[in-house]
């Protein structure tokens, strides 16, 4: 070969290798996945009612463990297989998660490749074990109808970056390789317990305004139960159109506090209170066995409760019978609620639970709840008097007879009512973080409050407009 020659050549491997280098550096625009499923829906329609169970799985990487969440159709219920069947109360996340996986449209479908999948975080949650880097890790979702077939399934990955509604997500059909780009809410797609029940666990409702709250924040000793009980405060407040407001006060002393210089502090902690009762949001349920159950369901004197005694492991000390019910001093104290139609609701807090795991560093408490009738909300209507030799007025009698009627029918209601939420309540111990136990019942310092200074009314304690209960 002359040199011209080898010249020429060399200059053509040249440029090919030159345009190669400059290639690998261009912009090039991402090669778009032509697919027919663009634009069409990626599972076939299904009727949300033949859906039957809902698993949700993810890779809790804080925890470095699978977190999951059933449920399974139980009549008109749902329920959570992992938490003792409880009743999944939230019916709106419920629907969510039902709905999910219908009416989807496919608006891309961004690659083929499994090796792939890391990148857009659709990689099966099951396979954690065997993925050394677990943020590729997605959501799973499976839906199953009566006899256990899956209506769908789906692994919705990690949010496109340059999406400014920001709904748009990664997914891919569990066992096939193709990434699509859909329209998706991950909300649907909760695996914490709290998510799927309902948190009005004083069964509060605008129809029934509270009139009364009473907080009596005492401790119980642990192993040393009631004989160890140290009162701290006892707050009766009650609930009007104005606001809440502290009807009376009793401190650890013994005396009825009337008047003293309120701490910012500890006002913003007071009105935690009411605010807190709506919204008594718990992690966690253990089931009470068969047998406490039924003493639960229909408290009566004469019936043997030893088996009661066993909730003193969890901070619980039978102390009677009274109205009903039974009574308990709990370690942490109590918080009771009066409503207007006149049923009490207590709830009693108890000792510290245990811990889900080592990684969790919540501190929780162990809460049980019984309701009563209060029958200070309907005295007795007074009897007209009739001077001697008078005859009886038959209109003030008749009034009376009819006042005596309604509170008799009043009192056969909320005696239903009371009934109802003990059959409600029967079956569980809460688990409720001690987040919201100092909501309702805020450790409050009294140490700088001064009998000498009656600057401000105590009365200004918690001058805070009462919330619209949800009915």
């Amino acid at each position: 070969m002359n040199k011209p020659s080898f010249k020429t050549l060399f200059m053509v491997l040249l440029a090919v290798v030159t345009s190669g280098i400059a290639a690998s550096f261009y912009p090039w625009p991402e090669r778009v996945v032509e697919s027919e499923m663009v634009g069409e829906p990626l599972f076939e329609s299904y009727d949300t009612t033949a859906v039957r169970s809902i698993e949700i799985e993810k890779f809790n990487a804080d925890k470095n463990e699978i977190e999951k969440i059933q449920l399974e159709r139980d009549g008109e219920k749902w329920v959570l297989l992992q938490n003792r069947k409880y009743v999944a109360s939230n019916a709106s996340q419920v629907s969510a998660a039902a709905n999910s996986l219908t009416g989807i449209l496919v608006l891309e479908e961004k690659t083929e490749d499994q090796q792939d999948h890391f990148e857009y975080g659709v990689v099966d949650p099951e396979d954690h074990p065997t993925q050394p880097n677990r943020s590729g890790l997605g959501t799973k979702i499976v839906l199953g109808d009566r006899n256990g077939k899956p209506l769908g399934k789906l692994i919705v990955g990690a949010k496109l970056k340059d999406d400014p509604s920001g709904k748009k997500r990664f997914v891919r059909v569990p066992g096939q390789p193709s990434v699509y780009v859909v329209d998706f809410d991950p909300n649907a797609l909760a695996t914490e317990f709290e998510r799927w029940v309902d948190p009005n666990l004083f069964q509060l409702s605008s129809s029934i305004p509270i009139e009364k709250i009473q907080v009596v924040d005492y401790r119980l000793t642990a192993n040393q139960g009631v004989e160890s009980e140290s009162l701290k405060y006892r707050a009766t407040l009650n609930v009007g159109q104005t606001g809440v407001n502290l009807l009376k006060l009793d401190l650890a002393n013994g005396k009825e506090w009337q008047a003293s210089q309120i701490s910012t502090k500890m006002r913003e902690q007071a009105q935690s209170i009411y605010r807190q009762l709506l919204n008594i949001s718990f992690s966690g349920v253990l089931r009470k066995n068969t047998e406490m159950q039924k003493l639960f369901e229909a408290p009566a004197a004469e019936l043997d409760t030893t088996v009661l005694k066993s909730l003193e492991n969890f901070g619980f000390y039978k102390v009677g019978f009274a109205n009903g019910v039974y009574r308990f001093k709990s370690s942490g104290g109590e918080v009771s609620v009066t409503t207007r139609d006149g049923l009490k609701v207590t709830m009693y807090i108890g000792g510290l639970a245990s811990r889900s795991s080592e990684e969790d560093l919540q501190l929780s408490y162990y809460v049980l709840f019984s309701a009563e009738v209060d029958e200070s909300i309907f005295p007795m209507p007074e009897k007209p008097t009739v001077d001697a030799g008078a005859e009886v007025d038959a209109q003030a009698d008749k009034e009376y007879l009819k006042r005596v009627a309604d509170r008799t029918n009043a009192l056969k209601a909320v005696n239903l009512r009371a009934s109802a939420f003990n059959r409600l309540r029967a079956e569980w111990v809460y688990i409720v973080p001690e987040t919201v136990i100092n909501g309702v019942r805020p450790d409050l310092d009294f140490s700088s409050l001064s009998p000498s200074n009656p600057a401000s009314s105590i009365g200004d304690l918690l001058k805070v407009k009462p919330p619209t209960p949800q009915k």
